[in-house]
This record gives structure tokens, C-alpha cells and sequence, in this order.
């Protein structure tokens, strides 16, 4: 879902949302059968929601400028498969990922066209 505006002439924004999941997350589950034994649920369906935006100005036919990012934030089966990981190997023992941290992008582009 996504929205664009035009404010000003040669101005140009957007915006976005995503969501991504599974429709079916059994094939996972079956891979990582052991590693879900003797917990209380298998993995949940949401892997993230993502929320995004560009802005671009355009100065002239041949220059332009934007201004872009996207913040993916971890969904609840996300999670669930980072808990299945091994944060720290050269720990005794199995040390849980906790699958929290939000991923950020951003991006600048100055285009010339000839």
C-alpha cells in the first residue's frame, strides 16, 4: 500500500507500507523439527512490516535528486527463526538471538541524463 504526492512542481513523494508473511509456515517447521521440540508454539506466520519513502526533486529535464528510505521492523515469525539461531557459538550451551532490532536503509542519488 503506498501513496505519491506532487506538492510543488518538479517535486515529487511517496510513501509505503509492507507487509510480508507466510501463507503456510509448516515446510518450516518440518526443517526445523529439532530445534522446536519441547517448545510451546511452531512459527508464526508475520516475518515483517516495512515502512518506506522517497523524495525527488527534479531541477530540470536532465538533473535530478532523491532521497530515499525503508525501515524493515521484525514480525513475530521472525522472531520465532532468530530464536532458533546461535548468537554466540563459542559460549557454552545454545545463546538465543532475540530478532528485535529494526533494519534501516537509506539512500542519496544524484542522476544526470545526457
Amino acid at each position: 500500500m503506498g501513496l505519491k504526492l506532487y506538492p510543488l512542481k518538479g517535486h515529487e513523494l511517496a510513501g509505503w507500507y509492507v507487509y510480508r508473511g507466510m501463507l503456510n509456515s509448516n515446510l518450516l517447521e518440518a526443517a526445523f523439527a529439532p530445534e522446536l521440540a519441547g517448545r510451546s508454539r511452531g512459527i508464526r506466520k508475520t516475518l515483517y512490516h516495512g515502512v518506506g519513502g522517497y523524495w525527488q526533486w527534479t531541477l530540470n529535464p536532465y538533473f535530478d535528486i532523491r532521497l530515499s528510505g525503508e525501515a524493515a521492523i521484525p514480525g513475530e515469525g521472525y522472531k520465532d527463526l532468530a530464536r532458533l539461531a546461535d548468537c554466540d557459538p563459542t559460549a557454552t550451551g545454545v545463546q538465543d538471538c532475540a530478532g528485535k532490532n529494526v533494519a534501516l536503509k537509506g539512500e542519496a542519488r544524484f542522476r544526470a541524463r545526457f
